[in-house]
C-alpha cells in the first residue's frame, strides 16, 4: 500500500527542484518570452501574452519552443500554489533577472544566513509538492 505521505529524501528532492528552477531563464529564452513570467505585487505568476508565431524553418525549433512553454506553465502553476512568502523567496533566488546572490537575498530579507537556508529548503520542498502533484518528490 502506498503511503500518502512517505518519507522524503530532502536532499535529492531539493536537487531536483534546483534543476527545474535553475533552468528557468533558459526556458524563458527558448519559449521566446520577453521578460519571463509576469509577477504581481503579491508574487502571483502569469504568462505574458506573447503571440506564438511558428517558425517554418524547422519543426525541431517549434517543438523546443512548445516544450519550454509547457515547462514554464508547470513552474508557474506550482509557484502559484505556494504561500506568498515561499513564492517570493523562490522567485528572488531563481527567477529574478538581477541574478542576486544568496547573501544579498538574505540581507534584503533581514535574516541570518542559516535562517535563509532553512526557509529556502522549506520553500523548495513545498515547490516539489506543488509541481505536478509531487512528481519532484524523491522517496527514501
Amino acid at each position: 500500500m502506498m503511503l500518502l505521505f512517505p518519507k522524503i529524501d530532502r536532499k535529492k528532492t531539493k536537487k531536483k527542484v534546483h534543476e527545474v528552477l535553475n533552468a528557468y531563464h533558459s526556458l524563458v529564452r527558448i519559449a521566446g518570452e520577453k521578460q519571463g513570467l509576469k509577477i504581481t505585487t503579491t508574487y502571483i505568476l502569469e504568462m505574458s501574452q506573447v503571440a506564438y508565431v511558428p517558425l517554418k524553418s524547422a519543426e525541431k525549433i517549434i517543438d523546443r519552443k512548445k516544450l519550454a512553454e509547457i515547462e514554464l506553465t508547470k513552474i508557474m502553476n506550482a509557484m502559484n500554489q505556494l504561500d506568498p512568502y515561499d513564492r517570493q523567496l523562490l522567485y528572488d533566488k531563481y527567477m529574478d533577472y538581477q541574478f542576486t546572490t544568496n547573501i544579498a537575498i538574505y540581507m534584503n530579507y533581514h535574516m541570518s544566513e542559516s535562517k535563509f537556508y532553512r526557509e529556502l529548503d522549506k520553500a523548495m520542498i513545498h515547490f516539489a509538492e506543488s509541481y505536478e502533484s509531487g512528481v519532484l518528490l524523491i522517496e527514501k
